[in-house]
């Protein structure tokens, strides 16, 4: 049967974290918290560079430097707790999914000089995943303010037709 992922986000300092499930089906669901400074090792950091930093940490199968490099410095990390529930879910996504091989950007939007939204696959043995991670720039210094995880490639075929439609 087809698991689901929706929206891992984090929403201010909770940690409200949900599973919920349908039949034979599970829905992962991480709480939106909005963080405050860059990731990895310089507060220039570009968003390419920490997603790179992330998914080659992640191919590693290094969970816990992938989030350390991208929570770094921000409220996310701050929040011990936050930061291990994401980690636990995550792990449990890359179970169901198989282990990640490698990634690819499949979009990149920028609104203004202020923010950015990458979208990736993680290409996984078994499925894909679609990772959208939101970054707002404050001060010439780049802070991740939201990150969501799915399964919905359905959607993304579906979101491309209908933007080449425009």
């Amino acid at each position: 049967m087809r698991i689901f992922l929706t929206l891992f986000c984090f929403l201010l300092a909770t940690s409200a974290f949900a599973q919920q499930g349908a039949d034979a089906k599970r829905r992962l669901l991480f709480a939106n918290a909005t963080p405050t400074p860059s990731p990895t090792t310089a507060d220039s950091a570009e968003p390419t560079e920490l997603l790179q930093d992330f998914f080659e940490a992640l191919k590693a199968d290094k969970l816990d430097a992938a989030y350390e490099g991208l929570a770094k410095n921000t409220l996310i990390g701050s929040k011990a707790e936050n930061l291990e529930q994401l980690k636990k879910r995550t792990r449990e996504a890359l179970d169901n999914f198989g282990p990640v091989k490698g990634f690819e950007v499949v979009e990149t939007l920028e609104i203004g000089n202020a923010l950015f939204r990458q979208t990736c696959l993680s290409l996984n043995e078994d499925l894909p995943l679609r990772w959208r991670f939101y970054f707002y720039r404050s001060e010439n210094k780049w802070k991740i303010v939201d990150l969501r995880v799915d399964d919905g490639i359905v959607e993304l075929f579906e979101e491309f037709a209908r933007n080449r439609r425009k």
